[in-house]
């Protein structure tokens, strides 16, 4: 069995992240996340991103009007599941402003919290008389 290498705790909140990579004009454009921890996010593109190439990233929290403007370093780049789906890439956070930081994980925390109430709201226990 593997070991688990993650430090931190991630999420699947989706947030739309613009990305450029500084000296390729090509290398631009939109992804949503996939997932997102302290240290970094998870992103798609067309591209496949060198490994250690730094980018920057804008990320749009949803209902909040002040994007994150942040930059980041490729940890590792591979092609998505699936025919024709880009390439995922692993982005560790570089300069991030606190603040910002706290802003992006606490969207991340409280959304992972609302789909995890949701998930425990069912009817599990219907039918069975409890008096």
């Amino acid at each position: 069995m593997e070991k688990e290498r993650r430090r931190f705790k991630r999420f699947d909140a989706y947030m739309s992240v613009k990305f450029a990579a500084p000296g390729n004009t090509q290398a631009q454009g939109m992804s949503l996340s996939k997932d997102l921890s302290r240290e970094g996010i998870k992103i798609n593109s067309n591209f496949d991103l060198e490994e250690g190439a730094l980018i920057d990233l804008e990320i749009d929290i949803p209902e909040d009007p002040k994007p994150v403007k942040t930059s980041g370093k490729i940890m590792w780049s591979r092609p998505a599941e699936g025919k024709n789906q880009g390439y995922d890439q692993g982005v560790r956070f570089m300069m991030m402003d606190p603040v910002d930081k706290f802003r992006v994980l606490d969207y991340a925390y409280n959304h992972w919290l609302e789909t995890k109430v949701n998930d425990f709201d069912t009817d599990e226990d219907e039918g069975i008389d409890l008096k």
